[in-house]
């Protein structure tokens, strides 16, 4: 980690929050990461977004970043993570991760089409993260074993201000 840590995160007004998820985190669960991945999920299982239009919204108000669909299949989306954050964390580890935000996605995504999905760390690059998603329409989801909560509903809470 670079020696201007505080310096530069603080700089941003980042510094709270880019010391616990690029400071003690890492250190505290070394290279056993995945946790982080499966935080990811469970943070959209408590926090579900109504529609799919409201994850770039969510993500710039987590400050995770601007993201954006890039490139959609039927079984495949990719998604891009920009903005200060992205750049500013990555400035602060070369090594950082962003499987948070990956858990996140992949379990938003598979709530709103009711099919298995997983998502990986594309490609990283200076300032931009490159999210894949990949679904599997042919293993949907048995929803007898899903717990039912309110979604968020981001944009009707915006469209009443």
């Amino acid at each position: 980690m670079q020696d201007n840590f505080y310096e530069l995160a603080s700089s941003q007004d980042q510094l709270g929050a880019t010391l616990i998820r690029d400071a003690l985190i890492p250190d505290i669960l070394g290279k056993d990461n995945n946790i982080l991945y499966w935080a990811g999920r469970r943070l959209a299982r408590l926090f579900p977004l109504a529609k799919d239009e409201e994850l770039p919204i969510f993500f710039e108000q987590a400050n995770w970043g601007k993201l954006e669909r890039v490139k959609a299949k039927k079984e495949q989306q990719y998604f891009e993570l920009t903005g200060q954050i992205v750049e500013t964390r990555q400035k602060l580890n070369s090594a950082c991760e962003f499987l948070i935000e990956a858990g996140f996605l992949a379990e938003t995504i598979q709530n709103q089409l009711g099919f298995v999905t997983e998502a990986i760390i594309d490609k990283k690059t200076h300032g931009t993260v490159t999210i894949l998603v990949q679904v599997d329409t042919k293993d949907p989801l048995d929803l007898d074993f899903i717990e039912e909560q309110q979604p968020l509903n981001i944009l009707a809470g915006s469209e009443e201000n």
